[in-house]
């Protein structure tokens, strides 16, 4: 709770957000996990009295476009494609919900395919628990009474992925997709918000800066304007979770622009990327659409699974083998857990060089399987 509320969360996380949604759903339990988990993490602790506040549960891995940088839209994804049910939901919030303060109903696919998402969504807030989603707002067979669903249904914030401002530009990154419709549905959920006095959700678009669209950041945020859409993000893309050295495809689509340019090969040559321990396995927990842990958002294949949460307990996933071992990489205390994860190839975060014994260097983890960061992919730029 005190990085949230001193504001030492990175730069590439939604940090107001998180903050708006701690005050708006905290209750005096959620503010003592909060403080426990934050505790936690700066002390290196290994098992967990805390859980989890931040939960991304991924409601369909499946997508009506194909971004070419991200493992739904190329058929990468390692994983079978399936649009989580509303039983299977509803088991997940009754387990999660006297911690949660977020969800975050998305990860690898467009949310708005999934039948049951605005139940969902409504169930949560019935719970108490904040809710957000990103989506490219090509609505498939969805029409005007859908948008209005989605105001009415009580979604706190939705980002709209939206990365040029003519359909020439747009359709490069965003393919199959169609530019003219997305502003349409837009403008309309907007404009229906406004006339029902509604506060939510709050709307932001979305603009990942690549080198085919750098020219219309300033037309973008001006059309933003017109439109009335509540905030503007500009940021930078990333490459996929297993390409980040790849100066061909860093190439052919990260922007040039210093300010746009998150990373770019060269920049793991110390060993990580950004100079401090993980806290995805500390704060957030990220669960696929059919239950399946993985250790964050970052993360898609099926194989680098830390449990189930449709049919285990939060704290028998939470602090089994696989998130101890894990833990143990950021930590200078020991462990009886000695499992090798994904995590020891990960070149997101800082290890402690006195970690377990079976630690390896990054550059030797990196020559057996060099990973990439998810800076960002069809929708959401690192949650």
């Amino acid at each position: 709770m005190f990085n949230l509320l001193l504001g030492r969360l990175p730069s590439y996380t939604r940090k107001a957000r998180h903050l708006q949604l701690l005050l708006r759903h905290s209750s005096p339990r959620k503010l003592l996990n909060v403080a426990r988990a934050e505790l936690s993490r700066a002390r290196g602790d290994i098992e967990l009295t805390s859980r989890p506040y931040i939960y991304i549960i991924d409601t369909g891995n499946v997508c009506n476009l194909r971004c070419p940088l991200c493992p739904t839209g190329y058929h990468g994804l390692e994983r079978p494609q399936a649009l989580m049910k509303l039983a299977q939901f509803e088991s997940i919030l009754d387990k999660i919900s006297d911690y949660a303060v977020e969800i975050i109903m998305h990860n690898w696919g467009e949310p708005f395919l999934n039948p049951d998402i605005l139940p969902m969504i409504r169930h949560a807030r019935g719970k108490g628990i904040g809710t957000t989603l990103s989506s490219n707002l090509n609505l498939v067979n969805k029409g005007e009474r859908f948008l209005e669903e989605v105001v009415d249904s009580g979604l706190e914030h939705l980002t709209v992925s939206i990365d040029g401002t003519t359909q020439d530009v747009y359709e490069v990154y965003r393919r199959g997709g169609t530019l003219e419709n997305v502003l349409t549905n837009l403008r309309y959920l907007l404009a229906y918000r406004n006339r029902t006095r509604k506060a939510t959700p709050m709307v932001e678009w979305q603009f990942l800066v690549m080198k085919h669209n750098e020219h219309q950041i300033d037309d973008a945020r001006r059309l933003a304007g017109e439109i009335g859409v509540d905030k503007v993000r500009v940021t930078g893309a990333g490459l996929p979770f297993k390409e980040l050295t790849n100066a061909t495809l860093a190439q052919d689509w990260l922007s040039e622009m210093p300010k746009y340019r998150n990373y770019s090969p060269e920049s793991f040559a110390r060993g990580y990327l950004y100079d401090e321990k993980c806290f995805y396995l500390y704060r957030a927990m990220t669960v696929n659409p059919r239950g399946e842990v993985s250790p964050c958002c970052v993360v898609y294949e099926q194989s680098a699974d830390f449990g189930n949460l449709v049919n285990d307990g939060l704290a028998e996933v939470w602090n089994n083998e696989q998130y101890r071992s894990s833990r143990a990489l950021f930590s200078r205390k020991t462990t009886s857990a000695d499992v090798e994860t994904i995590c020891d190839r990960c070149p997101l975060f800082r290890y402690e060089k006195t970690g377990r014994e079976r630690h390896r260097s990054r550059a030797e983890a990196a020559a057996v399987f060099p990973l990439t960061v998810h800076v960002t992919t069809s929708n959401e730029n690192a949650h």
